[in-house]
């Protein structure tokens, strides 16, 4: 393997002190419950120099954005990694709440901060079928992403003659919005469960709901 030149170097140096800025920053954001965070608080819990952290964030409002964009990117990395290994849509259906309450564990505190930042955090109908992106990439680019894995799971499913057929964008705003529900419950709840079981009763809940489990055979 080919040695990294110094100007090689120095980019991996610059891109690990960023993303431990932002580590930072998003743990803190979350301890407070607010971004009322000083840059020099980040910069001292980062162990580097506030000019440091002016490098790279000219503002709190742009790091805060760099810190959802963080959580964004570690959504769909995680469900790219996952994604295939399930080939039933119900199998899809239970990874993708698995890829969700992970995302939540990682700072449940910081998710909750997030939810009051944003307001624009449902997964809608309207949203998908518009197929517009929000020009920040926090909770409603997130909502965005996961409705549009969540209308092709659905049509899969339907295709397969595993999920009954209607309006797919109603579908997937239903789903979508139990999903959220659910992430707002695990992310308030100080001693949630395993995660594995909390997606299998979840997507349980969204295949059958209040209806009786059909006998096994």
């Amino acid at each position: 393997m080919p040695r990294k030149t110094p100007e090689q170097l120095r980019d991996v140096l610059r891109d690990f002190r960023r993303d431990q800025v932002i580590d930072v920053a998003r743990r803190l954001f979350g301890e407070r419950g607010s971004t009322d965070v000083s840059m020099e608080e980040i910069a001292t819990e980062a162990g580097v120099a506030r000019s440091t952290v002016y490098v790279y964030f000219a503002t709190r409002d742009e790091l805060l954005r760099a810190c959802l964009e963080r959580m964004h990117t570690q959504l769909l990395d995680g469900l790219a990694a996952a994604w295939e290994e399930g080939a039933e849509p119900e199998d899809r259906l239970r990874t993708l709440f698995d890829g969700v309450f992970e995302l939540i564990d990682d700072n449940p505190a910081f998710f909750r901060l997030a939810v009051v930042a944003e307001d624009a955090v449902a997964v809608t109908a309207d949203a998908v079928q518009r197929g517009t992106s929000p020009s920040t990439p926090g909770l409603a680019l997130i909502g965005l992403n996961i409705a549009r894995l969540i209308q092709d799971l659905y049509d899969e499913g339907v295709a397969a003659g595993r999920f009954r057929a209607m309006d797919p964008l109603v579908a997937t705003a239903l789903i979508g919005q139990m999903l959220f529900g659910a992430m707002s419950i695990r992310a308030g709840d100080p001693a949630p469960g395993p995660r594995d079981e909390a997606a299998a009763v979840v997507c349980d809940f969204v295949l059958h709901g209040l209806g009786s489990m059909p006998a096994e055979g």
